[in-house]
């Protein structure tokens, strides 16, 4: 539902926004990473014949390009927000990093996981695309403010770890 909600709510972006909703969205997205996205998620599990169903989301691949959708979007329309801005490059950040599972003998396995990410059009979109002309919270400014500063920080840090995981 949070999903098919996101849909209707980001249509309408264009003419108005509610920041609690967004923040909320976004604390769905993070939970629903650190359960249902994975190594050790049963890709047979019940959520995934659901998503499958209803939204036609037929993997974690598909559900992954969702996330990095909802992340342009809201980068895209909410880029003079802070707390939707952060919230959102958090998410992407800990896209990058790889998923939460795993201990650090794991390393290789999140690798892949992240090449999964990169493989992405929407990622390649953020990556060859990393200007203030498609994402606002970019621009340079004299009322430049250290939140500005770390939201470019992390975005930057994020877009540097995709680039680099081919290299290990």
């Amino acid at each position: 539902r949070v999903l098919q909600l996101m849909n209707l709510t980001d249509s309408r972006l264009a003419q108005a926004g509610n920041e609690k909703l967004e923040l909320a969205m976004l604390s769905f997205f993070e939970q629903f990473r650190k359960i249902y996205i994975g190594d050790q998620v049963q890709k047979s599990s019940k959520l995934y014949r659901r998503l499958s169903e209803v939204l036609g989301l037929n993997d974690e691949t598909m559900v992954l390009s969702v996330f990095i959708g909802k992340i342009i979007t809201n980068l895209k329309y909410w880029g003079r927000c802070e707390p939707i801005t952060s919230k959102t490059l958090q998410l992407l950040n800990d896209l990058s990093i790889g998923y939460p599972f795993g201990k650090s003998s794991q390393i290789l396995g999140k690798r892949e996981n992240v090449r999964k990410l990169v493989k992405l059009s929407a990622v390649q979109f953020m990556l060859n695309n990393h200007t203030s002309e498609h994402f606002s919270f970019l621009g340079i400014n004299n009322q430049s403010n250290l939140t500005d500063m770390r939201c470019r920080t992390t975005f930057y840090t994020a877009l540097g770890r995709l680039l680099m995981v081919d290299l290990g």
